[in-house]
């Protein structure tokens, strides 16, 4: 079977195994998946942002939702980023949590690699191709608005945000999230964070 795996570093002849922050699997893994769609969104300045954060829902037949969590999320994580969809095959074990996606405790060697120039625009081509839809904060009802102040409070407490200011998310949070920032701020002076 035929693999993707987005990266922003150049020249990968094999992919080891890591554990990302923030990832749902709590052990080093390469991740793949079977769609070069989903491996753009993970093309991801790790350096500028200090967070993953990519905000999608995967549908059944396959089609990405990128929901935003503040408005012009899909630019300011993506525009003007360039990045490498690199190539694999084998045999590797399914996501359980991530539709489409595979991972390996070992090596995988790299068979191929394409050079994506602007990851935004890379992406929006394939919303005019009927592949993605893009929701944006502006649009979203309020019980989505809801559901993100709780996804946020519950990374700030997770990572002991408030208390740690090394941590790389703190302030991608603060910077974009400034009202639930104040908000665990005042949790956590009285306790209940």
């Amino acid at each position: 079977m035929k693999y993707y795996h987005g990266s922003t570093v150049k020249g990968l002849t094999e992919l080891q195994p890591h554990l990302s922050v923030g990832a749902h699997l709590q052990e080093a893994k390469v991740y793949l998946t079977t769609s070069r769609q989903l491996a753009a969104h993970y093309i991801w300045d790790i350096q500028r942002l200090g967070i993953r954060m990519p905000m999608l829902d995967i549908r059944k037949d396959g089609t990405l939702v990128f929901q935003e969590m503040f408005s012009g999320a899909l630019e300011y994580f993506y525009k003007g980023v360039s990045g490498y969809i690199y190539h694999c095959e084998g045999d590797y074990t399914p996501d359980p949590v991530v539709p489409t996606s595979y991972t390996s405790d070992k090596a995988v060697p790299v068979t191929g690699c394409e050079y994506i120039e602007d990851v935004y625009e890379h992406i929006l081509q394939y919303e005019k191709q009927g592949k993605f839809i893009y929701e944006h904060y502006e649009d979203l009802p309020q019980w989505r608005i809801d559901v993100i102040r709780g996804q946020i409070i519950r990374l700030i407490k997770r990572f002991n945000l408030v208390a740690d200011s090394s941590h790389p998310s703190r302030n991608f949070i603060m910077e974009k999230f400034p009202r639930y920032w104040e908000e665990a701020e005042v949790l956590y002076e009285h306790n209940l964070l």
